[in-house]
């Protein structure tokens, strides 16, 4: 079985991006899957959403809480996950992700790739793994929850525990909205207030499935076309 995964922890993202990654997921992939939500909090979510309870850890909240996804008995052996984060827009069918190289852990190249090309490092906002494997990246933190001040964040955590197993998607499957699909310099404001100068009409890649955002703007903020037509 395919598992799509998500993670809605905290008050970052509401029940509507949840839903609406549910509805991008139902459109775009043909291959037969569960799509699942781990979440504190059910409100507001769509009732053909699968919803899987979270751990309760001190010290752990929002993204450190993706790791919980490679606990070893939450899936049954032979399942392949597939974790992709709330603020993904799906452009385009996505079936080559899960197909492509099915037995090694595939994952995003961070978007600081466009700054730093010769740079290796992880994006843990699109993952897919053979269930069940690396459990260590769980196992570890619950051990001992203090590693989530010893590193930035998740996918830091994760690279540091599998580097040497982890592979990328090939670069234009999924790129970063504001800095390869629209560029740095488009960009006004400053941290939360950051947003674009301008609405336009961007061309896509040919081979361009997923459009990340990280940061600011957030998905709900920006207005160009190709993020109105398919962010619903």
């Amino acid at each position: 079985m395919l598992n799509i995964i998500c993670l809605k922890h905290g008050t970052k993202y509401s029940s509507d991006y949840v839903n609406r990654l549910f509805n991008m997921v139902k459109r775009n992939l043909s291959i037969p899957h569960r799509f699942i939500c781990f979440t504190e909090n059910t409100n507001g979510l769509k009732s053909e959403i699968e919803v899987l309870p979270l751990p309760n850890i001190n010290g752990l909240q929002g993204w450190w809480y993706k790791p919980y996804f490679f606990k070893r008995d939450l899936f049954n052996s032979g399942d392949i996950n597939f974790s992709i984060d709330l603020d993904m827009v799906i452009v385009k069918n996505i079936d080559k992700l899960i197909t492509y190289q099915p037995e090694k852990f595939m994952g995003l190249q961070d978007p600081t790739r466009v700054f730093r090309p010769d740079s290796k490092k992880l994006g843990s906002a699109v993952m897919r793994w053979p269930a069940g494997s690396y459990s260590d990246i769980w196992e570890s933190i619950a051990k001992d929850p203090s590693i989530s001040k010893k590193f930035h964040g998740d996918q830091d955590w994760i690279w540091y525990m599998h580097k040497n197993s982890i592979n990328f998607y090939p670069r234009d499957w999924i790129l970063s909205y504001k800095w390869e699909v629209r560029k740095k310099s488009d960009l006004l404001g400053y941290r939360e207030q950051t947003r674009f100068k301008d609405n336009i009409s961007p061309k896509l890649h040919k081979d361009t499935s997923i459009l990340a955002f990280h940061g600011f703007p957030q998905v709900h903020q920006v207005k160009d076309a190709v993020i109105v037509d398919n962010w619903y």
